[in-house]
């Protein structure tokens, strides 16, 4: 009696901590996930995306405190609408693409929740260090966190193999704390504070 016990509580007690073990999400260049930078100056404002977003993230649901990854977006794939202005944003004189081709985000840390329900968003905060224009500083970022379990229907998209981890975050950097001048002709077209507004897709090996 004792072993069938012990039998059926083992039966019962194996999908929670499978639930629960670490998961890596990879991150992949192919649309779920895109980088904004917005400047808002006084004459215009300025939406520039990039959907070459790669990187990974290995979260354990039950215990948010261990979760660790970086993402990066390619500087050079940095779309604003006109063609000129893109060339200009990859010059040596801004972002110099060629030099430093990506702008990173590696996670060090989160507060605000310790684990994530499926299939719902758990608000939080994130700690990590962002490197643009080969500078890396330290930011803090509001998130919206949602974890959802794989299902037949989830493996009917194309893509999705595991679980799938969406996460999406805003901060803002000022360009010169990364070496990076706005020239006095465009002062009131190009503002020094950027914000960034982060959309990853994730999905579990």
């Amino acid at each position: 009696m004792r072993t069938a016990l012990a039998t059926l509580l083992g039966l019962v007690t194996l999908p929670l901590s499978a639930a629960a073990a670490p998961k890596t999400f990879q991150i992949r260049a192919d649309g779920g996930s895109r980088i904004e930078f917005v400047s808002d100056a006084p004459l215009e404002t300025i939406n520039g995306v990039s959907t070459k977003v790669t990187g990974s993230v290995t979260v354990d649901p039950e215990d948010l405190g261990r979760a660790a990854g970086s993402v990066s977006a390619q500087t050079a794939g940095l779309r604003t609408g006109i063609d000129l202005r893109d060339e200009h944003l990859r010059s040596e004189t801004w972002l110099d693409s060629h030099r430093f081709p990506n702008a990173t985000f590696e996670l060090t840390g989160v507060e605000g929740a310790s684990s994530l329900a499926a299939n719902q968003n758990t608000r939080v905060r994130v700690r990590g260090r962002f490197t643009l224009h080969g500078v890396t500083k330290n930011i803090v970022a509001s998130a919206q966190v949602r974890w959802l379990p794989v299902t037949d229907e989830l493996r009917q998209t194309p893509g999705i193999t595991g679980d799938v981890l969406r996460v999406g975050a805003s901060f803002t950097v000022r360009l010169t704390d990364y070496g990076i001048s706005v020239p006095a002709i465009v002062r009131l077209k190009v503002s020094n504070e950027i914000r960034v507004n982060v959309s990853v897709r994730g999905v579990a090996r």
